[in-house]
């Protein structure tokens, strides 16, 4: 977030440098054409940083991980979203590296990744059950028996249309 910062003050200098030499040659141009342009290329560049993160991020994923969900938000304090809402935070699954146990046959352990624009981003272990339609996030407390399967889970429904479950599961 500071290089952006420090990117679009740069961004503004260059800009209030082209129009101050564009103010130069063209002396009818009016004193605040120079503070506008350097504002407006600031501006603009914050929409487009905001715009190109899920396609800039989501580009430098290794193989084997999935994007499952990227909801389009839209907020107040950017109108201009309402017209195209705007990705800001994506989960993914790591597909590859899915770990499953012979003793526990349709259970499927992952990782998912929660990746926010603005925020910290988590590593999520989650247990499938491709068999039941059901999911159980692993955490402190969950215990594992001497066959690897897990004893205690926390397990929630899941639909089959879910993408995490159509990720890991190919259910549809």
């Amino acid at each position: 977030m500071l290089i952006e910062l420090v990117a679009a003050v740069a961004l503004g200098f260059a800009a209030a440098g082209v129009a101050l030499l564009a103010r130069r040659m063209v002396p009818a141009l009016p004193r605040f054409t120079v503070p506008a342009v350097a504002g407006l290329a600031m501006i603009g560049f914050g929409i487009w940083s905001e715009y190109t993160w899920f396609d800039r991020t989501s580009a430098t994923l290794p193989d084997g991980i999935e994007i499952v969900s990227a909801p389009a938000e839209s907020a107040v304090w950017r109108p201009w979203s309402y017209v195209n809402p705007l990705v800001l935070r994506f989960m993914a699954v790591d597909v590859e590296g899915t770990r499953r146990n012979e003793a526990a046959p349709g259970q499927a352990l992952v990782d998912v990744y929660v990746i926010n624009r603005h925020g910290p981003r988590a590593r999520v272990p989650v247990l499938l059950d491709c068999l039941e339609l059901r999911r159980a996030d692993i955490a402190d407390g969950v215990d594992f028996a001497a066959d690897g399967t897990v004893s205690n889970p926390d397990w929630r429904p899941a639909s089959r249309d879910d993408p995490l479950m159509t990720a890991v599961c190919g259910t549809s």
